[in-house]
């Protein structure tokens, strides 16, 4: 029996595989290369002559887009497609502040009517300014501080619009520390009060103004020297405009302020700083307790 070499063996698969890839290769082309079976289609042939035409353009929908709306920050804060706006930080400030892009919002601007004139630690409702009268019979010169009203009470009295009662009252000599000064001595009147809405006892003194620990803004319109006492959460009118105040701050002191008018579209939220510096906004006081 004769033994063929490996050599051999792969030759002939090689020469079969070739041999069988011609054949296949060799009827496909034989197919395809046959006449169409059936009649060729009959082509009709016209006497008129040819006339160009010129088809109708296509209808194009064209939308234009919005102006782009100022963001919660405030008005100028007006972000574009492809232009955001420039933005700045003060140092003197400590805010941020938006310089919206050419040609965003170039409608007419209203003016948004209101400024900061300063922000003032809130003082307590009732304050002791001074004291009269001699020892057992002393009486206490309370100033309201909401309506500016100053009375003479002394222990027991109840002010009912500010509900609150003056629990004790005194006047004592008692050693008092100045700057590069020796001691000395001076007579305090001391209330105690208690307040009917917290429950609580709140101490007063005429040297100093007991403060809440909250907040005040005043602002006012342009040029108006008669500034507003506001809180934070609280809102007024001027005219047809309504502005609320969202946010007091007293380091750097600022508020943020939402304006609302029917001649705006949306809410028009900007942050105010002082028009002016008010060394009168940081009183050496403690707040109450």
């Amino acid at each position: 029996m004769a033994v063929f070499s490996p050599e051999k063996i792969l030759f002939g698969v090689a020469l079969a595989a070739a041999l069988a890839s011609a054949a296949t290769f060799g009827t496909l082309a034989w197919r395809n290369t046959r006449p169409p079976r059936g009649a060729a289609a009959h082509v009709q042939l016209h006497d008129t002559p040819y006339a160009p035409s010129v088809a109708d353009a296509p209808a194009v929908k064209t939308d234009t887009w919005d102006q782009p709306g100022p963001q919660s920050r405030g008005h100028d804060w007006v972000y574009d497609t492809f232009t955001p706006p420039e933005i700045y930080y003060s140092a003197r400030s400590g805010h941020f502040t938006a310089k919206p892009p050419v040609g965003a919002g170039d409608e007419a601007e209203e003016p948004f009517g209101l400024e900061l004139v300063s922000v003032r630690p809130e003082p307590f409702r009732l304050q002791l300014i001074g004291y009269v009268g001699e020892e057992g019979n002393w009486r206490g010169t309370f100033e309201n501080a909401i309506s500016g009203e100053v009375f003479i009470a002394a222990a027991g009295r109840r002010v009912p619009d500010l509900a609150l009662s003056i629990v004790s009252l005194d006047v004592r000599t008692v050693p008092v520390i100045l700057p590069d000064s020796m001691p000395t001595q001076q007579r305090i009147a001391t209330a105690v009060v208690r307040d009917e809405r917290t429950g609580r006892e709140v101490t007063l003194t005429h040297r100093e103004r007991r403060l809440t620990g909250g907040l005040t803004a005043l602002v006012a319109p342009p040029g108006d020297a008669a500034p507003r006492e506001l809180r934070q959460g609280e809102t007024f009118k001027l005219g047809a405009a309504s502005y609320r105040i969202d946010k007091i701050q007293l380091a750097p002191p600022g508020a943020e302020v939402t304006k609302e008018s029917p001649s705006l579209a949306q809410p028009d939220r900007r942050t105010l700083t002082p028009r002016e510096s008010d060394p009168a906004s940081l009183p050496a006081a403690a707040p109450a307790s």
